[in-house]
């Protein structure tokens, strides 16, 4: 293979944060340890490497999770029924609805865009990069006040601040006033308590003014480079879930947050099929108890219209990050970067459920897309058409994974396009080279196979993990052609981001402190572990990756 270029000093081509040696109660600190190198992938055909011309390079941020952490409509207490000592959790597993790090998420992104700015070339030609995608869930609650703070620290260059309700007075479930042994106080128990669970059962550590200091302002970098936006199912629904009900808005907004399930209530039930219908009375949010906290009308659900205007109005932006260009009313839209003709759907189902579909009009408007773009394709029976129109590489962008794509909830009387429907449409295009999405919180690789004779090769699915779970980490991609071959090669690098690796060496006035613990917080984890490890790396052939696959029409060398 020829030799590649290095993508500048903050890829984990040179090096990586891992996890270091077990500690007291099987907690790990981080530590900085040696590069990963390129695993060559020739799964969908090709020759290795020769000399490569570039055609588009872009960074991928995923499911940035920017969360109001002191919301009422956050039913964070459902989480401990995903814990080993309970008895549902092996029939629930990984609960999600609650991080010990998931106040620092502000922090998190801030740090990961400075990273982004050191990124100084693509990995296999040294191209420029040009732009980045936040492929969903950007906020975690779908609120305004999460909005606006995303917003800003992607477009950098002003104060940030994640705090909500009384300013200055942190009310989640992490703070000592409210203690709770289900969750992480880092600043203690009250007198006379002992440790809570994740101290005692896990060693986590005290952090005495972690939970001021995560709701105090600074100032964010932003990204480097114009960023195009993609909407995620937390962006859309409470938890990523829930349709937006107006008792639902009023929880947010009001001044009472539930903090335990209602006596008789059942979890298994409330949580059953979440990941493809409504969730059943909602969680049980409104008939739990609560406890007092400080209203805040900027909590308020975020409807899709509202999204989009938030967008088109952000000063960073000349084409509201891409939503300039989409259908009126709409969250899919495409642009063109050369060659590359990059289509960005809109996979979330508004009825609620976390796992995606397509619509029927979205659907139309990505096979009319595709045809354009394409001089050889096969029909839905299977029939070679040849056209006379100007050649496209298709690059697929959503929040959603093919194999999530199972959400087919619908009223009667309408339909939304799944898995196998929407599979058996992108394997009729040979101009489709690779689809980017998130959602899994797991770095992900896999080739997608053609479903028609003239399919092609099929396409690269390049999944990338979260930034509020471990290991925080972002991509820089890179599309080139190989001139001495004709084929299609795809470089991936992973990205670390600039928190401290040890949070302990710096103040906890600085958000690369904070961005810092986030991440060693997310490494101890303790729901969702595979083998003892928390998910979300994934194996070698996941991340710092080269991808061949031959082109789909003759490019000119």
């Amino acid at each position: 293979m020829t030799r590649l270029v290095s993508t500048g000093t903050d890829t984990t081509l040179l090096s990586t944060v891992r996890r270091g040696p077990v500690g007291s109660g099987g907690y790990r600190r981080l530590e900085r340890s040696s590069g990963e190198p390129y695993q060559l992938r020739r799964d969908l055909g090709g020759a290795p490497p020769g000399e490569l011309r570039p055609l588009v390079c872009f960074l991928q941020l995923s499911d940035l999770h920017v969360t109001d952490a002191q919301s009422p409509a956050r039913a964070e207490f459902l989480d401990r029924f995903g814990d080993g000592d309970s008895p549902f959790a092996a029939l629930v597993g990984r609960v999600g609805l609650y991080r010990a790090q998931e106040a620092l998420s502000a922090q998190v992104l801030d740090a990961m865009c400075r990273a982004a700015a050191r990124v100084e070339r693509g990995p296999l030609t040294g191209a420029p990069v040009e732009f980045a995608l936040s492929t969903g869930d950007a906020t975690d609650n779908c609120q305004e006040n999460e909005l606006g703070t995303y917003l800003a620290l992607l477009d950098g260059g002003g104060q940030v601040c994640s705090d909500s309700g009384e300013r200055g007075r942190f009310q989640g479930v992490g703070a000592l006033e409210h203690f709770d042994a289900r969750y992480w106080h880092p600043d203690g128990s009250p007198d006379g308590e002992l440790p809570d669970l994740p101290r005692r059962n896990h060693g986590f550590p005290l952090v005495p003014g972690l939970l001021g200091a995560a709701v105090a302002p600074f100032r964010a970098g932003g990204l480097p480079v114009p960023w195009y936006a993609v909407y995620g199912n937390h962006d859309a629904l409470f938890g990523g879930t829930l349709h937006q009900h107006e008792e639902l808005r009023a929880l947010a907004t009001g001044g009472r947050k539930p903090v335990g399930l209602a006596e008789g209530g059942d979890p298994l039930a409330l949580l059953a099929d979440n990941r493809t219908e409504p969730a059943r009375a909602l969680w049980g949010l409104l008939e739990a108890p609560t406890r007092e906290v400080a209203a805040d009308a900027k909590r308020g659900p975020v409807s899709a219209a509202g999204w989009i205007a938030a967008h088109l109005a952000s000063s960073g932006s000349s084409c509201g990050h891409g939503l300039g260009a989409a259908p009126v009313g709409r969250c899919y839209y495409a642009f063109d970067a050369g060659i590359v003709r990059v289509l960005v759907l809109d996979t979330v189902n508004p009825s609620g459920g976390w796992e995606g579909s397509l619509d029927e009009e979205q659907f139309a408007w990505l096979e009319a897309e595709l045809v354009a773009g394409s001089t050889v394709f096969s029909d839905e029976e299977g029939r070679r058409v040849v056209q006379h129109v100007k050649d496209r590489l298709f690059l697929l962008v959503s929040h959603h994974p093919l194999e999530t794509l199972i959400n087919g909830f619908v009223a009667p009387g309408s339909h939304r396009h799944t898995e196998a429907e929407v599979a058996a449409l992108l394997g009729r295009f040979p101009n489709l080279i690779a689809w980017v999405n998130g959602h899994t919180h797991c770095n992900r690789v896999r080739p997608v196979p053609p479903r028609a004779p003239t399919g092609g090769p099929g396409f690269w699915q390049i999944t990338t993990a979260s930034h509020i779970d471990w290991p925080q980490q972002s991509r820089v991609i890179e599309v080139a052609l190989d001139t001495s071959s004709g084929d299609i090669v795809i470089g991936t690098a992973m990205i670390d981001h600039l928190g401290l690796t040890d949070p302990r060496s710096g103040s906890l006035d600085e958000p690369a402190t904070l961005a810092g613990w986030s991440r060693e917080l997310a490494a101890n984890a303790w729901q969702g572990r595979i083998n003892g490890e928390p998910m979300g790396r994934g194996v070698d052939l996941d991340r710092n990756v080269v991808l061949v696959r031959p082109a789909p029409f003759g490019l000119a060398p």
